[in-house]
């Protein structure tokens, strides 16, 4: 799909909770690139919520249906919005059969039947399971993108050979916070407290250090970066003196802070990056707009065999270079710079910052920490007043 796709949010405000994960679900899904139509942004006092629904399930590629008990039961009795938008989807598949604009997304489902009964026997993807988010989203975005999940290989690898996946180190049972504490006093031995790191050289090599191989492990990923999203890290890499690659971010630092303050599982590090030069494939002329919205502004681009192609041409496989189409075959890399300063945090899977009620106030505190509005003081005393994840235990 060359074209950004645009997809409608069809859910029941059965409680906050509810609420601000399908207003999480709809940022990602807005950094992937998708246009989508949420009345937590789109609607305004004194709007006319019959048009806006309307306008919203017929103008749009794709339809998320949110799939709860409360949801289901509105859907199938015919009760408020819910009802109303189950007759304009009715409508159209009673015309199409075979479409496959409506999506059912599980969410909080205790019924065996797990959409309303108007999308009985379509394909669902279920993100009741938290733990597996990124994975079911992953699945999603291909659907959204009309790329395939899996491809035919060209030819079978030996089956008597170990995989890579297999060749991989067990983190043998250890948390990651415990993971993530030992690897933080290798890093940065005898931090107490809070200790910057503005020297971005010196940063660097510290980085380097936290991230000494393995620090992914078949059974396990214990580290990731929390910002607007949160994503587990695979992939380290140092790309010159003062910049790495975390997974796909290229990452200018300016500096860091190691922190800790508290009991060991509330131990993180703190990135602030410079910002870094355009790839030149984007018009940056509304790039007030991109920080007033995210508190950053960012490109999201490939590079194939040194040479940036856009994001459109990687999700399609094929980029126009010195005007010729050229198949990727799979050996572009996905990348991210930030064209402002940016700032992110690294902490263990299992942090307290891992919170779903923690992420708008963790969004807002970063970046009033990048306006000069706040400090890293106040994020601090924040995180030591988070709960200990009850699963971590």
């Amino acid at each position: 799909m060359s074209t950004p796709p645009t997809v409608f949010i069809s859910y029941s405000h059965d409680n906050e909770i509810h609420s601000q994960w399908v207003y999480k679900l709809a940022c990602r899904l807005v950094e992937s690139g998708v246009e989508t139509i949420l009345d937590q942004w789109d609607v305004q006092l004194g709007s006319n919520l019959v048009s806006f629904m309307e306008k919203g399930l017929s103008n749009s590629d794709r339809v998320l249906v949110i799939c709860t008990d409360n949801y289901n039961r509105k859907s199938n009795d015919g009760m408020g919005g819910v009802g109303y938008e189950k007759n304009i989807l009715t409508a159209e598949l009673f015309i199409n059969q075979l479409s496959t604009k409506f999506v059912p997304i599980i969410r909080s489902v205790s019924n065996q039947m797990k959409t309303p009964i108007c999308l009985g026997g379509r394909a669902y993807i279920d993100f009741t399971d938290d733990t597996k988010f990124e994975t079911n989203f992953k699945q999603l975005l291909h659907g959204l993108y009309d790329v395939p999940l899996k491809f035919k290989p060209e030819l079978g690898k030996n089956p008597f050979q170990t995989t890579e996946e297999e060749q991989l180190p067990s983190i043998s049972g250890q948390s990651s916070l415990v993971f993530f504490s030992n690897r933080f006093a290798q890093a940065f031995p005898g931090v107490r407290g809070i200790q910057w790191f503005r020297d971005p050289t010196e940063a660097v090599k510290r980085l380097a250090l936290f991230f000494k191989e393995p620090f992914y492990f078949r059974d396990s990923l214990p580290i990731w970066w929390w910002r607007t999203g949160d994503m587990h890290i695979d992939n380290f890499a140092v790309l010159s003196p003062n910049t790495v690659l975390i997974d796909y971010q290229e990452l200018v630092i300016e500096e860091i802070a190691a922190v800790n303050a508290g009991e060991y599982y509330q131990t993180f590090i703190y990135i602030k990056t410079r910002p870094s030069q355009p790839t030149g494939l984007y018009d940056h002329s509304s790039i007030d707009k991109e920080i007033a919205y995210w508190g950053y502004a960012r490109e999201e681009f490939a590079v194939l065999n040194g040479r940036p192609i856009r994001r459109a041409e990687y999700d399609d496989g094929a980029a126009v270079i010195d005007g010729q189409v050229v198949s990727l075959n799979g050996e572009a890399e996905l990348r991210v710079r930030y064209v402002t300063p940016y700032n992110l945090i690294l902490a263990p899977h299992c942090s307290p910052i891992n919170n779903n009620q923690f992420d708008q106030i963790r969004v807002k505190l970063l970046n009033e920490i990048l306006q000069g509005t706040s400090n890293l003081d106040s994020l601090v005393d924040i995180v030591l007043k988070l709960r200990k994840l009850e699963r971590c235990a």
